[in-house]
């Protein structure tokens, strides 16, 4: 019980670190320095992004990544926007142990994510994604390669590359590598094509991955919102103590409730203007969740998330 008590003492002062980072992105102060691991549990590491939108000021370090220490090694969870970022996440992993990275793994397509893994395929580490995944960052991932060159510089894209995955995945499996089990939960398409979990059993911690987010806008740009909610649900019964996202702070698994809330609330409100006869050139003006309105990528995303809500019920009434 003491360990559990100090280990919710930490979580919560992670929160406040994670927190105090995103005030800082919302107040346009440069976070250039790559942030300091800190415990989310016994052996879980988290490098917290800085949220917001991907700028030369934060370096395009918007995304949480996270890594797992076992007696035989370690694994991460994600590998940062760039091949600089792959670098530093090494390098942060080594200031906390020198036991060898036996594999990355991508748990998402976004570009934030996956370009720090050439990185990690540099020094033979193998790097790990969900074949759907896989096939969608060789679609499309050149186009996000030139794009990020354009917003953070040729200096801060140096060396970075569209990686093919060393190992794929279909399904759920358990990894054995590092002397601890770690489980991937990995439904075929959710949050986006193999969007991917990781639970570490030892200290019920879920590295979600963008299948979750804590004070953040979903992008359901990629997503099966049917599926997504099925999956949610199931994270939901892990009943996790500790709960890494993609983006925002660290959590538990009830924060799981307040993200599918959004869904629920998106899907009514888009409902009731369509039946209202809005029309989707008034839709931004009216979709409006105040409740929702202070979560990071509010005024981005969310009108985004409503014009695919309105688009899929209008295609619905004619099918």
């Amino acid at each position: 019980m003491k360990a559990h008590g100090r280990f919710a003492v930490e979580n919560l002062l992670g929160k406040a670190v994670m927190g105090l980072l995103a005030g800082l992105c919302a107040g346009h102060v440069a976070s250039a320095v790559p942030p300091v691991p800190f415990e989310v549990a016994p052996g879980v590491y988290a490098l917290p992004g800085s949220g917001g939108e991907i700028t030369p000021e934060n370096g395009g370090r918007i995304a949480n990544v996270a890594f797992v220490v076992g007696p035989d090694g370690v694994i991460v969870v994600d590998t940062g926007i760039s091949y600089r970022q792959g670098e530093e996440i090494i390098a942060a992993v080594k200031r906390v142990s020198n036991r060898p990275i036996r594999l990355a793994i991508l748990t998402h397509p976004s570009q934030e994510a996956i370009f720090g893994a050439a990185a990690f395929q540099a020094r033979g580490i193998p790097v790990l994604a969900h074949r759907r995944s896989a096939e969608l960052i060789a679609a499309r991932c050149e186009t996000c390669l030139r794009n990020l060159r354009s917003i953070l510089g040729e200096e801060a894209m140096a060396a970075t590359r569209v990686v093919k995955p060393d190992r794929l995945i279909e399904g759920d499996e358990t990894l054995e590598l590092i002397g601890r089990p770690l489980r991937l939960i990995a439904p075929n398409w959710s949050s986006a094509p193999g969007a991917i979990a990781v639970f570490d059993v030892q200290t019920s911690t879920l590295i979600a991955g963008n299948l979750v987010s804590v004070n953040r806008i979903p992008n359901l740009r990629d997503a099966d919102p049917i599926a997504w909610h099925e999956t949610l649900v199931r994270l939901e019964s892990l009943r996790c103590r500790h709960l890494v996202p993609a983006y925002g702070p660290i959590g538990n698994c009830t924060d799981i409730a307040a993200f599918a809330h959004y869904f629920a609330a998106l899907e009514n409100r888009v409902e009731a203007l369509v039946k209202d006869g809005v029309s989707l050139a008034e839709l931004r003006n009216r979709c409006n969740l105040p409740e929702f309105a202070r979560w990071d990528q509010y005024d981005v995303l969310h009108p985004q998330n409503a014009n695919y809500v309105f688009l899929r019920l209008e295609r619905s009434q004619f099918e």
